[in-house]
């Protein structure tokens, strides 16, 4: 990889990445790590890769798995979500009232949710970069709705 296509694929894919390692560490300066670690591995990565969105997805993936490695350790520091919430500005009420709900679910329907309607990604695309099965993917989705409409209320499931 030349230092040119590095650089455009760090510029193109930072803050979604960011977004990523946010939901899953609720720690701005972990999640940061998170992000220049899978950084660090895109630019020791010595494989060619196809395309743009081959980068990305390879990103996502790596990201999602310094995440999850992350939340196993014994000693990661713990953000408060109000904590969190000073990370974001919100131009509508009903952003912020979606952020809440989503923060409030569970570590993986939240990540199916964020690639899902945030990445547009597949089913089919999430079970890959997540290891699982699409009908597990299908499951935490459907799960994640019915939270969410719970949350949310009736006037959200149309939106």
């Amino acid at each position: 990889m030349t230092k040119d296509n590095y650089i455009l694929a760090v510029k193109r894919n930072h803050k979604r990445l960011f977004a990523i390692a946010l939901s899953y560490t609720k720690n701005h300066e972990d999640a940061e790590d998170l992000l220049q670690n899978t950084f660090l591995k895109l630019w020791k990565y010595d494989k060619p890769f196809q395309n743009d969105e081959h980068i990305d997805k390879w990103l996502t993936r790596v990201c999602i798995n310094e995440c999850k490695n992350y939340i196993k350790l014994p000693f990661r520091k713990s953000t408060t979500l109000e904590e969190v919430k000073e990370l974001y500005t919100f131009d509508n009420p009903r952003n912020f009232d979606v952020f809440n709900a989503l923060m409030s679910l569970p570590r993986k329907e939240h990540a199916v949710i964020v690639l899902f309607y945030y990445e547009d990604l597949s089913t089919k695309e999430i079970a890959e970069l997540l290891k699982t099965n699409e009908s597990t993917v299908k499951t935490r989705l459907r799960r994640a709705r019915v939270k969410l409409k719970e949350i949310l209320g009736e006037d959200w499931a149309n939106e």
